[in-house]
């Protein structure tokens, strides 16, 4: 296999207004750079490209964009370019509609312009620089995260960054799987060219206690990684994380230092035993169209409090049914990456994992588009904050896992994983 890296900052000019907080938080200037990391790899004659960008999300017309320009730059088809976002909330706006609330005017479209290049220039350089590597992977379990959901049984909830004497305590579903990917140069002992982490937590230690632009958590990750390992660019990716935040979120600087070099030291770790992929080094991808029902006046009454209720999706207002997006998939060995189109939740990334047919499967957050949450069926029976928000209905969550789960299927029908007799 080969594998190439590049990476281009990306950060706003001051005053652009920053994701994720209302309209009224323009930046007052950069207390570590935001990037886009790219990486390709090519078997045999696959090649793709994986570029993963320190923004909120990247709406399905940005992402075709930037897919077509990166295209342009490379030669490769645009089928084979699979971005995918952090979800820094101290990153720029590029949004141009909330689900459900309406248009969002903080966009800026120069600043679009700039990143469409940028993205290109990190793929040109990761084609450039392949060289021949031996993927590796691994697991752990880390302790930095949290369900933000505190329900009773009255259907009663409470959305626990507001409610931070409750952080920790939440009973929901939490998602501690910290997964790795290393592309170890071939012939070398711990020289890496590629390191992919990806972990499910929103990247909002900072948040609004701060009005500096940062990657948040996963910048302190990747810089403690690189400078573990000489001559290495990591990609840290997030996992399904619609609801899961850090333990102690909007805590500061200090709380994203500490996290990111917990799960950077997890990684690290993990890399000196992780499995060498000796077996099968197949690229696998798909690309899978998706047409959601938009939540209407019935499925909104459902709803336990009147928020919730009184909260109908823009595009439905608008007159619209259904949404049109996409979710991809990207096998990379005995390995699989599902590239969502917005916020899924983590119980539905958990289904992932447990219906791919392959060895280890993760979620890319906020992917092949940002639509938004996508919560799981019962969660809209107890209503609070992302089933409130949600643009689609009740088991639209479950129909994007059933795709993206038979499609992982189709993909090993047509090319069977090449798996070795485990040896006792």
């Amino acid at each position: 296999m080969l594998c190439g890296a590049g990476r281009r900052v990306i950060n706003p000019d001051k005053g652009h207004c920053i994701s994720g907080f209302g309209l009224d938080y323009a930046n007052t200037g950069v207390h570590d750079d935001l990037t886009v990391t790219a990486v390709f790899l090519q078997s045999g004659e696959q090649q793709v490209l994986l570029l993963n960008f320190d923004i909120e999300g990247l709406e399905r017309e940005l992402n075709a964009r930037l897919r077509q320009a990166v295209s342009e730059a490379t030669g490769l088809p645009a089928q084979r370019v699979f971005p995918t976002c952090t979800h820094t909330h101290s990153g720029p706006e590029t949004r141009t509609l909330y689900h459900p609330y309406g248009p969002v005017a903080m966009a800026r479209p120069e600043y679009d312009a700039r990143l469409v290049q940028w993205a290109a220039e990190a793929a040109a350089q990761a084609k450039v620089n392949a060289e021949e590597c031996v993927l590796s992977y691994n697991f752990d379990f880390a302790h930095e995260n949290m369900n933000r959901r505190y329900n009773f049984p009255d259907r009663r909830s409470l959305y626990i960054p507001d409610h931070m004497q409750l952080r920790g305590q939440s009973s929901e579903f939490v998602d501690r799987e910290l997964g790795v990917l290393g592309f170890r140069k071939k012939g070398t002992n711990n020289e890496y060219k590629v390191i992919i982490t990806n972990y499910a937590a929103h990247p909002l230690c900072i948040g609004n206690s701060s009005n500096l632009i940062s990657a948040d958590y996963q910048g302190y990750l990747r810089r403690a990684i690189e400078e573990t390992f000489a001559g290495c660019m990591c990609m840290a990716t997030t996992g399904a994380a619609g609801d899961m935040h850090p333990l102690m979120p909007r805590g500061g600087f200090e709380k994203a230092r500490q996290m990111g070099t917990n799960l950077a030291m997890l990684a690290t770790c993990r890399l000196y035993d992780a499995v060498t992929v000796d077996f099968d080094d197949e690229l696998r991808l798909a690309w899978l169209p998706l047409k959601l029902k938009l939540k209407d006046v019935e499925d909104a009454s459902a709803l336990p409090t009147q928020p919730g209720r009184d909260l109908l999706p823009y595009l439905h207002r608008q007159g619209q049914t259904h949404y049109e997006t996409a979710a991809y998939l990207l096998g990379i060995g005995p390995v699989l990456l599902g590239g969502a189109p917005g916020e899924l939740v983590a119980e539905l990334g958990a289904m992932f994992k447990w219906s791919s047919p392959f060895v280890k499967s993760f979620i890319l957050y906020n992917a092949a588009d940002e639509m938004g949450y996508i919560p799981t069926r019962n969660q809209y029976r107890w209503g609070c904050y992302e089933a409130n928000s949600a643009a689609i209905a009740p088991g639209e969550g479950e129909r994007i896992i059933s795709t993206m789960a038979q499609g992982a299927v189709q993909l090993l029908d047509h090319k069977p994983l090449k798996l070795p007799a485990v040896a006792y």
